[in-house]
């Protein structure tokens, strides 16, 4: 008559079979010894309880992994998929890899029942998977979160010190022309047109090319950056203080329309006329408007207007020249012009001041 098999005999036996020759017989011996010593107490007991191991195991969940990178961080979104109760808890191994193959440097993160995980690891590509469990004993198969590797990229400037100065400085002119319909941009040296600048980034030094880019919008306002291979144009001030672009400078783009005349008072005081009231700046304008100061009573004398600042066809302001005499409130300002018919100039040429970008 056959006996019945020791409780957890098969057990003992696969866990014997990985153990040293030596180390597993004694292993054996004490395993079923206790058994049998718990057999003798209490018959029966370990045969009742259902402590054996299942024959079958719950299918694990079937989980997808979604990696982006910015400013030195991946965030890592995760899912167990839509057959999961949501009374079931679903553990996470997320494991990053330089090879796409994961047969080599690899390093798994702690387990998670997280819906998301971040890593910081500025200036890194890595490629992520994930696998998941009910019991962080039986896992699903590795999915891939994406054919290509994502990039954490760096820590800009934004994010580690807001409206931080920045240390670089560039000997670089950006001006415009109009052309056509539209409008070219040019950049160049502090020599003139067609000669190089130089940039200087921290402690370092570096020659860049003049160059012409076409078919701008004119009456626009653009700022100038340089990517390391060409030169780029962007509509704000902090589009260009990015860690992938040096900045150029600043330019107000002619304007191939016909300019609205802008409306200005002159500013009175002691006789002189010490200022100006950009009332309406008008629009359109391409150049420096032609400024003419008159006093009906015929009294004043010598007034001009200094430098005029135009932003995207816009006067914004006009500074004062000679203030002149024996000038009153009948005194107008009369504007005239302020259209290029394709010669250059017009806007802001922004490069001077020692290099650095000014009027930003």
């Amino acid at each position: 008559m056959a006996t019945n098999p020791i409780p957890f005999s098969a057990e003992i036996e696969s866990i014997r079979s990985t153990m040293p020759t030596g180390a597993a017989e004694d292993f054996r011996r004490l395993a079923e010894g206790l058994v049998g010593a718990i057999e003798q107490i209490s018959p029966n007991t370990l045969r009742s309880t259902g402590l054996t191991k299942p024959t079958t195991q719950a299918a694990p969940p079937s989980p997808t992994i979604r990696v982006t990178g910015a400013n030195g961080v991946f965030t890592v979104s995760l899912d167990a998929g839509t057959k999961v109760q949501s009374s079931q808890q679903v553990w996470f191994e997320v494991s990053y890899s330089t090879l796409k193959s994961f047969t080599a440097n690899i390093t798994v993160m702690p387990l998670t029942t997280a819906s998301s995980v971040v890593l910081n690891a500025p200036g890194t590509t890595y490629f992520f998977r994930v696998r998941a469990s009910y019991d962080r004993v039986n896992w699903s198969g590795y999915q891939l979160a994406s054919a290509t590797a994502t990039s954490a990229g760096l820590v800009s400037s934004a994010a580690t010190a807001s409206g931080a100065a920045f240390a670089q400085t560039n000997y670089g002119v950006v001006s415009s022309v109009a052309s056509g319909g539209a409008a070219d941009v040019e950049i160049s040296g502090a020599n003139g047109a067609l000669t190089s600048l130089v940039a200087v980034k921290g402690g370092n030094t570096s020659v860049l090319p003049s160059a012409t880019i076409v078919g701008v919008t004119p009456g626009s306002t653009q700022f100038v950056g340089w990517n390391g291979k060409n030169y780029v144009l962007r509509p704000t001030l902090a589009a260009v203080l990015s860690d992938d672009l040096t900045p150029i400078g600043k330019v107000s783009v002619v304007s191939t329309a016909v300019p609205t005349l802008p409306v200005i008072h002159p500013v009175i005081s002691g006789g002189g006329v010490v200022g100006f009231d950009v009332v309406n700046g008008g629009a359109g304008a391409s150049q420096p408007y032609t400024l003419i100061i008159s006093d009906p009573g015929g009294l004043g004398a010598a007034a001009t207007t200094g430098t005029q600042t135009i932003e995207a066809g816009v006067l914004i302001s006009v500074a004062p020249g000679n203030a002149g005499a024996n000038y009153d409130g009948n005194t107008i300002v009369t504007p005239s012009g302020g259209s290029g018919g394709g010669t250059s100039g017009g806007g802001t040429a922004a490069g001077g001041n020692g290099g650095r970008m000014t009027a930003v």
